[in-house]
């Protein structure tokens, strides 16, 4: 009887070998672990086993594939690293989707798919990663009222993300912290204009980030890039609905907060509440520097430009604020909604200084109402302006 046991389970861990190498190319199926993909079936526990198949086995496959033409449904996952392997892969070919809100097991976690301490982490593929917010956005009774991020990736170095479609987010669909050299490309991210705080893309204590060649449309920023980031290029962005591309907002309650070294070229924003903005609290600290937009079409924006340090309030607060300055406005051209091309909103406490507006030439959609720009306590240069009058600039 024992030698009939040793036996089994020896044909059993040899099988599963051939498994984890049968594609011959260091991957192994989500199907392999139990996974059903039926769209009905709780398919947790078969990720987790898929994620420490690449994740936590010595010699074994790198790759896990989330196979195509099936909907997986996920509940809250934590995927921690270090792995085993230099680098791990998730290809997404079918549909990940969320549990719902009134399905929705384990503590009120702010994270749905969280990955953590994994280095050169690349997730691709043309699937789709699917939140399922709109049980958050419009059932705020009863359960976990505090909606949860979709993904996280904290502490990723090497991210690489591409082709990915996000949708329907809870919260923020794409969020990146204290991670660097991060690329995330050709990725579609989409949620209706009515739904609440879902941003596309945030970025916190993130540097040394390439954004390039994305599709996002939410109900607020495309793209949000927050306290402790610095070194990020975005380009061939089309962004809209939303609340356009911003730079904050940073120092909300008094933080200390900074970024700087942005540069945002070659991007479409396309009916949103904002377009290129730099945005923070009154009463808060840090800087905001060395920012450039440049080769901007924006189409009935509501807002195209904008540095706003009154994020949320009507004046000053605390007789402190984030300090901007070497913010760049080139070339940014279209049309806006409202009549307010060009708002340019800067602390009472400290003047914003070296804004150069160039190339400016945004008309009103409405032609009864000629597109304006308003300052206050802005310090800089306007050379080559079309449209609308900027001289409400003070010199630096």
């Amino acid at each position: 009887m024992e030698s009939l046991v040793t036996s089994t389970l020896l044909i059993l861990s040899i099988a599963s070998c051939m498994l984890w190498v049968a594609n011959g190319d260091g991957s192994v199926n989500l199907l392999n672990f139990g996974a059903k993909g039926d769209g009905q079936s709780d398919d947790t526990q078969a990720f987790q086993e898929g994620w420490d198949a690449i994740c936590k086995s010595n010699n074994g496959p790198n790759t896990l594939v989330v196979p195509a033409g099936r909907t997986f449904v996920i509940g809250q996952l934590w995927l921690s690293g270090p792995c085993k392997s230099n680098s791990v892969q998730i290809q997404i070919l079918g549909n990940i989707q969320a549990l719902t809100k009134a399905n929705w097991k384990g503590p009120c976690s702010r994270r749905w798919l969280s990955f953590r301490g994994v280095n050169n982490l690349h997730i691709n593929g043309q699937g789709t990663i699917d939140g399922q917010g709109q049980s958050w956005w419009e059932n705020t009774n009863g359960g976990c009222n505090a909606a949860p991020t979709a993904t996280v990736y904290e502490r990723c170095d090497g991210l690489k993300i591409d082709g990915i479609t996000y949708k329907n987010g809870p919260k923020f669909h794409l969020h990146v912290v204290h991670s660097e050299d991060v690329s995330i490309s050709n990725v579609n991210i989409f949620a209706p204009q009515h739904s609440h705080n879902t941003d596309g893309i945030d970025l916190t204590n993130a540097r040394q980030v390439n954004i390039h060649d994305c599709t996002i449309g939410t109900g607020d920023d495309c793209i949000a890039i927050k306290g402790g980031t610095r070194f990020v290029n975005i380009s061939n962005v089309i962004c809209g609905p939303g609340h356009g591309i911003s730079v904050g907002s940073l120092g909300e309650g008094g933080e200390e907060e900074s970024v700087n070294d942005v540069n945002v070229w070659n991007c479409t924003i396309n009916g949103t509440f904002g377009g290129v903005k730099v945005k923070t609290w009154p009463g808060g600290k840090g800087h905001a520097n060395a920012i450039s937009f440049k080769h901007i079409t924006v189409i009935n924006a509501s807002f195209p430009v904008m540095i706003d340090q009154h994020y949320n309030h009507s004046s000053d607060q605390g007789g402190s604020a984030v300090r901007v300055s070497d913010i760049t406005f080139s070339d940014v051209h279209g049309t806006c909604s409202s009549d307010q091309a060009v708002i340019l909103d800067c602390s009472d406490s400290i003047a914003c200084s070296n804004i150069k507006l160039d190339q400016i030439n945004i008309k009103a959609s409405n032609p009864s109402r000629p597109a304006i720009a308003k300052c206050n306590n802005a310090k800089g240069t306007a050379t080559d302006i079309l449209s609308p009058s900027i001289t409400c600039l003070s010199s630096s």
